[in-house]
């Protein structure tokens, strides 16, 4: 705040010293003196907004020049779970307890208007590929360039695989504490094919419809680390990689009403692995690891999964639905495949609906958040799910699972939600049934 009295001082003297010369020049000289001092001026006027202006908090600092080339603000988000089991078959023990599901910390970043940047790490010794307690799990890190033209994005570095719509749904916005069996088989990224990985993508994306395609390696946390990135134990040849597309269109998107049709897919290259390509899931409760259904290493030279979405909203109506096959190229023995699906749905009670997109649903927003003074209670949510999958073909007994889920969530405001899950699951393999109830609870805070 200092330069606004000298920019004055200045401005002052500077006309008190041209009074004579105008005097001696000419009308368009003058002019010309003018029209310079005015945009000097107005140059002053413009960096002294910048030094007033002050970052915006929503919850979290927000900075932003005034011309909007220069930007940058903090993200993140803390996911805290609770869960019990009641065991009806099988001779399982699983584990009721609490865990610290996500703990995520990033920046986001604009260059010059055209370039953004993001990096955000987890930890949260629950993330998914984690193999110690005290990793810290490289999501995001990217370059974007959005400068081409007005709808079509460039993104170089680590990134989601354009894969499924439940992946393309920010983790802060599922339905579900946990993803759908076959989303979680055929995209983990350790084992499979999608998830966060790093590559090189271009998206274009209109008001009723996107489209992506990239190419990707490896998750950075396995790059050239032998095993140190996950759960997998496979000697790595050279790094894995393909191409991966995802297309959606949505005929009907208004305010309240939207319907969304997708496909996506990838095909990859296992760069050589003799082990390692593995589909497998738990009984879509992230607070206990244990996998009913596993494929086991399967050596294979390249695999694909192809998957089709159907979504929609009418007012506070909500569904969502997919299915997905994974087909495998063995090094020895017959190909094998393996399908999925779920559907999913919820009523919003309190009568609110999700924002639409580039191609996927966000979270509830209350229309009034939660405020005893105020008399506020937020946005209610009911869902329901059905999921399936199975890995059994051929001489591969992986086994087929079936789950059926029950939701109560509460959003309080924007940032903040309140989850309670039941899901029954049932699970066999090679003659042994894995049967029984949960119930998971979680805290989610979204900056």
């Amino acid at each position: 705040m200092q330069k606004f009295p000298l920019y004055l001082g200045a401005s002052a003297i500077a006309l008190t010293l041209a009074g004579p010369a105008f005097a001696a020049e000419s009308a368009d000289e003058l002019q010309k003196r003018v029209d310079n001092l005015e945009a000097t001026i107005d140059a002053l006027r413009s960096e002294i907004a910048d030094i007033r202006k002050q970052p915006e908090f929503k919850p979290s600092p927000n900075f932003t020049t005034s011309s909007g080339d220069y930007a940058f603000k903090f993200r993140g988000q803390i996911a805290a779970d609770a869960a019990f089991f009641n065991v009806d078959k099988g001779t399982n023990d699983y584990n009721d307890g609490t865990q610290l599901r996500r703990a995520r910390l990033g920046i986001d970043g604009t260059i010059q208007k055209d370039w953004l940047y993001r990096l955000e790490i987890d930890v949260g010794s629950a993330s998914r590929d984690d193999s110690a307690s005290g990793e810290i799990d490289v999501k995001d890190a990217y370059l974007q360039y959005k400068g081409l033209e007005e709808h079509t994005t460039i993104t170089i570095g680590q990134h989601k695989t354009p894969n499924t719509l439940e992946q393309a749904i920010s983790s802060s916005d599922t339905l579900f504490t946990e993803i759908p069996l076959f989303v979680e088989a055929f995209t983990n990224r350790t084992t499979a094919g999608g998830d966060y990985k790093a590559g090189v993508s271009a998206k274009y994306s209109d008001v009723n419809w996107t489209a992506t395609l990239g190419v990707f390696g490896e998750n950075y946390s396995i790059n050239g680390g032998g095993n140190s990135g996950g759960t997998a134990t496979t000697v790595y040849k050279d790094e894995g990689w393909g191409p991966a597309a995802r297309l959606t269109w949505a005929p009907v998107n208004g305010v309240t009403e939207t319907l969304h049709l997708g496909v996506s897919g990838y095909w990859r290259d296992t760069g050589g692995r003799t082990t390692g390509l593995r589909f497998r899931t738990g009984p879509e409760v992230s607070v206990d690891s244990t996998r009913l259904v596993d494929t086991g290493n399967i050596a294979a030279n390249d695999y694909s999964f192809a998957g089709a979405e159907l979504a929609g909203q009418y007012g506070p109506i909500y569904l969502q639905s997919e299915y997905g096959r994974t087909d495998v190229d063995r090094v020895t023995g017959s190909d094998v495949s393996f399908d999925g699906g779920y559907v999913g749905a919820s009523w919003v009670i309190t009568g609110e609906n999700r924002e639409y997109k580039d191609g996927a649903f966000a979270r509830i927003k209350p229309k009034n958040a939660f405020s005893l003074a105020k008399g506020g209670w937020g946005a209610w949510e009911v869902a329901g799910r059905y999921s399936t999958l199975d890995l059994n073909d051929g001489n591969i007994a992986g086994g087929k699972e079936t789950n059926y889920s029950l939701g109560l969530n509460w959003y309080p405001n924007n940032y903040l939600r309140f989850l309670v899950d039941y899901v029954h699951f049932d699970a066999k393999k090679s003659g042994i049934q894995n049967e029984g109830d949960a119930v998971i609870t979680r805290v989610g805070v979204i900056w």
